[in-house]
């Protein structure tokens, strides 16, 4: 089997400023890849990791099964900006001595724990109507923002500092940390926004990974990137298939129920590359949900 351009995933650190496409593109550019995604969006002023793929894998985002995400945020107590960072004009409102609020503050941070419902930020890239939310705000157009379900997996306070406070936390994906910070202002009765966000983790991915990707900025096609083994990312079980059978992976056939020992999704194997996820199809065989050769 010959893949040019192999698919593969990637861990790398976003630096500050760049948008999430603008790592993906550098990829592409750099390494003539066909194709570059990410999983999920890290907002121009945060820094830390995305997880990309690129060419097949790409399609691959779905079947991964833990998306959680973990950061490192500064608030700054006492301010107000209308993207709710230090991105857009801040307000000065109150002098604020987070010191005085840590029992306040450790009792929000404690409380999000769970489930709970989230208004997202309307500079934020979600579509309504159509259309997305930073386009409504760009036009000061009014705009009903539906809630979103969220899930706060932890929360860890590491410092108060003069109007800063200091933490982590563990969210699920499409989490908006902003509409948190703001959340955490209204709490202790005055105003909030993030200063710095950091992506410290992804599942089970995080900044100490032997294979962590940090020099960025001076990417070019001479360096080298070092890539994650897929298993670290996507937890399904796999089938080995000789060389071959790329022919008929790659028509879409059938696969005998036989081969499977469960009714779980497979991943189907060919020289340690994904190159197709199948699934239960009916009471002889499994059919293919994603191929990728």
């Amino acid at each position: 089997m010959q893949l040019i351009h192999k698919s593969n995933f990637y861990l790398l650190v976003k630096p500050k400023t760049w948008t999430s496409q603008d790592l993906c593109t550098k990829l592409k550019k750099n390494f003539k890849f066909k194709k570059v995604g990410h999983s999920g969006t890290l907002d121009p002023n945060a820094d830390g990791l995305m997880l990309l793929a690129t060419n097949g894998y790409t399609k691959l985002f779905d079947y991964i099964s833990n998306t959680n995400k973990t950061y490192k945020v500064i608030a700054m107590l006492g301010y107000s900006s209308p993207t709710l960072d230090v991105d857009s004009e801040i307000t000065k409102h109150d002098d604020i001595n987070a010191h005085q609020l840590q029992t306040q503050i450790q009792e929000f941070l404690t409380n999000l724990v769970g489930e709970s419902t989230q208004t997202p930020p309307i500079y934020s890239a979600i579509k309504v109507k159509g259309k997305r939310l930073y386009k409504y705000a760009r036009q000061n157009q009014d705009v009903e923002i539906p809630d979103r379900t969220i899930f706060v997996e932890s929360t860890e306070l590491l410092e108060v500092n003069e109007n800063k406070v200091i933490f982590e936390i563990t969210v699920s994906k499409g989490t908006y940390i902003r509409s948190i910070v703001q959340q955490l202002g209204e709490y202790v009765n005055t105003h909030a926004i993030v200063e710095t966000l950091t992506r410290t983790a992804i599942g089970s991915l995080n900044i100490n990974h032997k294979s962590l990707n940090t020099n960025v900025e001076s990417l070019n096609h001479n360096s080298t990137i070092m890539s994650l083994d897929w298993a670290e990312v996507i937890n399904l079980p796999k089938i080995d298939l000789d060389v071959e059978m790329i022919e008929t992976i790659r028509n879409g056939q059938l696969l005998p129920r036989n081969m499977f020992s469960n009714e779980e999704n497979y991943i189907i194997s060919i020289e340690n590359n994904i190159v197709a996820i199948y699934k239960p199809f009916n009471e002889k065989y499994y059919k293919p949900d994603k191929v990728l050769v």
